[in-house]
């Protein structure tokens, strides 16, 4: 065998070991080995975002959107690829070229200065935003310009269709998309549902590529809430109570309405609301402000004296202009200066004087008017579904003039619900019911749910209620009684005005109120106004009362709630 043979023979073996294990490496990179590179190599060039989930909205009681969540987009430049951008007219011929051609067309659809939007088009970054929550008309537009480089993320934007009709109620919702404020915020977690995943590969310049874009996991939209609000009357209420805030110049008011024999909440208008707005946030003044309710309480002080059995409707009573009594700290006096008149327990109310509320409230202890107050509600908060609700305040002890003036509705605060609430309990012959604003909500599985019902509490007896609420009729009725002007043609109404002195910054103020039911025959309505503060006409009988009588015309026009068919039956106000 010759050399030349043994050396061909050396390099043919050496060729058949090499190209065995070429094809054994092949055979391992493709077949054993193949799946798990091509993963590792598509996990290399895949990556993932967040589909949002729609927020769920939320509605009136009889389904009017007072929020809702709209699609919209957010578009986005790859600043490398924008760079090769060549626009070309139909016929192919090239119109422009890169980041300037595409800031003269996309600067008219996004409202943008021309030359700010091309200085934002330059840059080594893959994804930098341009502007978001573009609606879909404007983005469809976008996407017909074809664009090489121009990205967009579908992504929804809190809307409110309703404006500033119930504002404060409805709440915010930040820019992150969690409710800041109102039910936005206490509801939030069954609002906001769950968001899904999408997945995209890129290429090595960083760009998505064409089909690239898959969801992996579906969203789940959040669920909705449906509240006991009706919106055409809180509007019409707003638009009311606005006026006279403006007319009266006080710092602000609130209206709060109640069905009495559900406890749901159909108005709760604050003047001066705005739309939504999460760098706004408003207060609700019906539950967050206390105020001293000035001869409403005298309510309070009256129905303890009718409960517990040491007045009837028609006890007489001697009534001076003044009392002076020598831990009162000075003369309590009446509004109106009047020699010494026999006047009932009724006609005590009707006419609001201090003085013989102040007799009405000696024949009790304190122990007892407490305990009606707290009954009442006062001092405690009433569960309402909103962040911040003011308890209030009765205080521990009445000491000196605190004794006498809180039987007449100062030295403590309430706020316009639990004022309500108290009125609420006197219709619905003596049962308060916690007020709440929430109907229903749907839960992301479609499945409705309801509030569980608080316990009712019994404040007074039937009959008690039934004879306090005759009383208030004489308040609106009897031609001394100071809520004249609330009257509503047709409708028996049982009222209280109240004109509470208040210091404010060092000056002398007034907070003007009135609460009352209609209709007194057939109580359907709770209804609390409440004027803060105002400079012009303060007395109640001048601000609130009006304002309460045009609340309560248009409400019971709005909910279709019938006249009374019967008059008035009144307790004397002086002694037969």
């Amino acid at each position: 065998m010759s050399l030349t043979y043994s050396r061909s023979r050396g390099i043919l073996y050496t060729i058949v070991v090499f190209l065995v294990a070429c094809s054994m490496r092949l055979v391992y990179l493709q077949i054993i080995a193949g799946p798990t590179l091509a993963a590792e190599g598509q996990s290399i060039r895949t990556h993932s975002s967040e589909v949002a989930a729609k927020r769920g909205s939320i509605t009136d009681a009889t389904g009017v959107v007072l929020a809702d969540s709209i699609l919209t987009y957010d578009i986005a430049v790859n600043q490398v690829n924008i760079r090769a951008y060549v626009h070309e007219d139909d016929n192919g011929d090239e119109v422009g070229r890169g980041p300037a051609e595409a800031a003269r067309q996309l600067a008219p659809l996004l409202g943008m200065d021309e030359a700010e939007l091309g200085g934002r088009l330059l840059g080594d970054s893959t994804y930098v935003y341009l502007k978001r929550n573009v609606d879909a008309v404007t983005y469809r537009q976008i996407r017909a310009l074809d664009i090489h480089g121009i990205e967009w993320e579908a992504v929804y934007q809190r809307s409110y269709p309703n404006g500033n009709v119930a504002a404060p109620i409805i709440g915010t919702v930040n820019a992150e998309g969690q409710g800041s404020s109102g039910l936005e915020s206490r509801f939030d977690e069954l609002l906001t549902g769950r968001p899904g995943e999408e997945a995209f590969e890129t290429a090595p310049n960083g760009a998505i590529m064409p089909g690239g874009k898959r969801t992996t996991v579906e969203p789940v939209n959040g669920g909705s809430l449906q509240t006991t609000i009706h919106a055409d009357l809180q509007h019409q209420i707003q638009d009311m109570l606005d006026a006279r805030v403006s007319r009266h110049q006080a710092e602000w008011g609130t209206v709060v309405i109640e069905d009495i024999s559900t406890g749901q909440i159909l108005v709760m208008a604050d003047s001066n609301s705005v739309p939504p707005d999460n760098a706004k946030p408003q207060t609700v003044a019906g539950v967050q402000y206390a105020f001293e309710p000035g001869s409403v309480g005298k309510l309070a002080t009256i129905a303890a004296g009718l409960d517990f059995g040491t007045i009837t409707p028609t006890s007489v009573f001697d009534v001076p202009y003044s009392l002076d009594y020598a831990d009162a700290g000075g003369p309590i006096t009446d509004y109106h200066e009047h020699g010494t008149e026999a006047l009932t327990a009724t006609g005590i109310l009707a006419e609001s004087s201090n003085t013989g509320t102040v007799l009405i409230g000696e024949t009790l202890s304190d122990a007892q008017r407490r305990d009606m107050m707290e009954r009442m509600g006062f001092g405690a908060g009433t569960g309402i579904e909103l962040a911040g609700e003011s308890p209030g305040l009765v205080g521990e002890q009445w000491q000196g003039r605190d004794h006498y003036v809180t039987m007449f509705g100062q030295a403590y605060m309430v706020t316009a619900l639990q004022e309500v609430s108290m009125l609420a309990a006197i219709g619905n012959g003596g049962v308060r019911l916690s007020p709440h604003l929430v109907k229903s909500w749907t839960n992301a599985d479609g499945t409705v749910e309801a509030p569980e019902a608080d316990e009712p509490v019994q404040v007074m007896g039937a009959s008690t209620a039934a004879q306090l609420l005759s009383m208030m009729e004489s308040v609106v009725e009897d031609k001394n009684g100071t809520g004249a002007t609330a009257k509503v043609e047709g409708y028996r109404l049982g009222v209280k005005t109240g004109t509470a002195d208040i210091v404010v910054n060092g000056q002398e103020g007034i907070v003007s109120t009135t609460a009352g039911i209609i209709p007194a025959d057939a109580p359907r309505l709770a209804i609390s106004v409440v004027l803060y503060n105002p400079k012009v006409d303060v007395i109640s009988s001048d601000s609130s009362a009006p304002l309460f009588g045009d609340v309560a015309r248009t409400a019971v026009n709005n909910l279709g709630i019938p006249a009374s068919s019967t008059p008035a039956e009144l307790y004397p106000s002086k002694p037969q």
